[in-house]
Formats: structure tokens, sequence, C-alpha cells
């Protein structure tokens, strides 16, 4: 099933895992060999979420195209597919073929519906836990004897040491770019965020919107509630802006009391239209206590660098907090 100096095999793609910390190259270079590896048509990676208890794909082979893609956002709840849960559960190997009607009928259905007829399936396990799984898939109908499951298993160790490494490390990556009182993103990320959407807008003409929010009344917050309280504040306006934002808006923490919004293809109305429901959201989280002066920039002629179109919007947010907040005004130009 796989090559003969097998010790070698499993010591070079080791290495080559490993010189990789992102899980993108390191799912890529486990695809290019992986067929060599296994002697089978394909071998599928997923990593396992527990918290929506769901498997998400990392990797699928296309029978139509003989070849392995890396899809977008692919999930398949585990409830629907009781054996994927076994054998993460129970960290064993299981074996499914499509011309055996007493194995899982919804994987069954699932090897049909891709052109294939056997799978073994195998847990990637790291530190105890079952973080995924991965796939050994045939157009054939076969069976995957002891010595093919030994080297599969053995071959797992290798994957899920390096794909938790990956995962670990972007964990590490995201929690940098995160403010630690609301989990927006921070200001660091807020400038390099905004500087690349403003490029993308002067290449391709896409409107471009931006929100900055000040938090009303933060100081008072405080006084009266301390800093416990203050957080409380930051962190429901956090949640009323992401409750709010559409689908490719980029919310951020600025610092204090301010915020801000990215909204590439925006505009001014549909910006507004973001802050309003926002601000509806933080009345409701916030019991009426809570509000927040908002102002509304679109990338222009007139506003050609991040720095320009910041401070417009943060402009229009002063003019509507001195004119009695609670409110989101648009930058006249």
């Amino acid at each position: 099933m796989a090559p003969q100096n097998r010790l070698q095999a499993l010591f070079d793609l080791s290495r080559t895992l490993s010189s990789s910390l992102e899980l993108t190259e390191v799912v890529g270079r486990f695809t290019d060999q992986a067929a060599g590896l296994t002697g089978a048509t394909a071998a599928d990676l997923s990593s396992h979420d527990p918290e929506r208890d769901v498997l998400v794909q990392l990797t699928e082979y296309l029978k139509h195209e003989d070849r392995v893609s890396i899809p977008q956002d692919r999930l398949y709840p585990l409830a629907d597919f009781p054996a994927t849960r076994l054998v993460l559960d129970e960290q064993r190997p299981l074996q499914i073929r499509v011309s055996r009607p007493e194995d899982d009928p919804a994987e069954r259905q699932l090897l049909e519906e891709r052109g294939l007829q056997s799978l073994l399936m195998l847990p990637l396990v790291a530190r105890g836990a079952s973080i995924g799984l991965m796939e050994i898939v045939d157009v054939d109908d076969r069976v995957f004897d002891d010595h093919d499951v030994e080297f599969c298993q053995t071959l797992c160790d290798v994957v899920a040491a390096a794909v938790h490494n990956a995962q670990l490390y972007q964990q590490v990556k995201e929690l940098a770019l995160r403010d630690q009182v609301t989990a927006l993103y921070n200001r660091h990320c807020f400038e390099e965020q905004l500087e690349a959407a403003v490029a993308r807008s002067r290449r391709s003409g896409e409107t471009l919107a931006l929100l900055v929010i000040d938090l009303d009344g933060l100081k008072r917050i405080n006084d009266l509630g301390g800093h416990q309280a203050g957080d409380e504040a930051l962190r429901a306006a956090a949640d009323a802006l992401r409750g709010s934002c559409r689908l490719g808006d980029v919310p951020c923490r600025l610092g204090g009391d301010e915020f801000a919004v990215i909204l590439p293809g925006a505009t001014a109305e549909a910006a507004t239209m973001v802050a309003e429901r926002a601000q509806q959201r933080l009345r409701e989280i916030g019991r009426g206590q809570f509000s927040f002066s908002g102002g509304v920039a679109l990338s222009g002629d007139q506003l050609v660098t991040p720095y320009e179109l910041y401070r417009t919007a943060d402009i229009a947010a002063y003019r509507a907090k001195t004119a009695g907040g609670a409110r989101t005004l648009v930058s006249a130009g």
C-alpha cells in the first residue's frame, strides 16, 4: 500500500511538515505526498471543533478532477455521522465500504456522492485529545489490511503533531491581534486592515466606509462603578458591534472608549444602518444604560490615505458627541 521504505518516507514527511507552522502550508505539503504515502487514491484531513460539535474539512479529493483541494469552511455535524464520532471518541480506526450494507449509511452515501468505494478513518490525536481525522479514500472497493492500518496510524502521529503545532501557532498569532478586554481586533490589526482595505478600494473602485464610535460617558461609568463596570460597558459595545456587522466587516477596539468598523463595499446608508443596529443592540444589552457617538466617512478622491479616512470619521464622531451623543453622523466630505 505504501512505499517500501516506510521509515524513510515517514522521516521525510516529518521533516517536511515541521518546516512550517502555517496550517495551510502544513496541509498543502501533506496533500502533495498523501497519495504516494498511503498507496490509496487520496488522504483527506479534517479538524475537530468540539464547541460546535462539527468536523471542519481541511482537504477534499475531487474525483472528477483527480486532485485534492482545500475547501472553504466545509462543515460536517457529528450528530449526522455517528461513525466519525466513534472514531474521534474511541480514538481507533474504522473502515467503511460502500459494498458493505452494515456500514454506516451516512458515510456510505457520502462516499458514493464523491465517486469513492472505500474509506479508512483514523483519529489525529495530540496530547491525548482527538484534534481531527485522517481519511484514506479509494475509488476501488478494498480492504485495508493490518499493515496498512498500522502504517496509517503512524502517519497520523506525524501529521497530528504538525497540525497541532500549526493550530497553536495560529492561536498565538490571533491572540496578539486581539484586544484583551473585548476580544475584538486591536489597534495594530485595525491599522493593517484599514491600509489593505483602502488599497483594495483604490484598485477596484469599490466603495469603502469607516465607522468610528466613542462609547458615551465611559469616565462616568468608571467613576461610579469602578473599572469592572467600565470593562462591562466596553464588552457590551463590542458585542453590539459584533452582532450588527455584515459579513466581511471588521470591528476593532482602538483603545479607551473608541471603536471602529471597516466596511468594505458599504455606502454611507449601509454604514449608518450598521451603526443604528449596534446602537439598538447596545441599549438592549445595557438595559438603556449605554450608548455611543458614531461617525462615518467614505473613501474617495478626497480621502486617499487610511489616516485621512480615519480622521474624517473620528471628527464626525466628535460632532455626534458634542451634539448630545447616542447618534451617528456622516461626514460631509
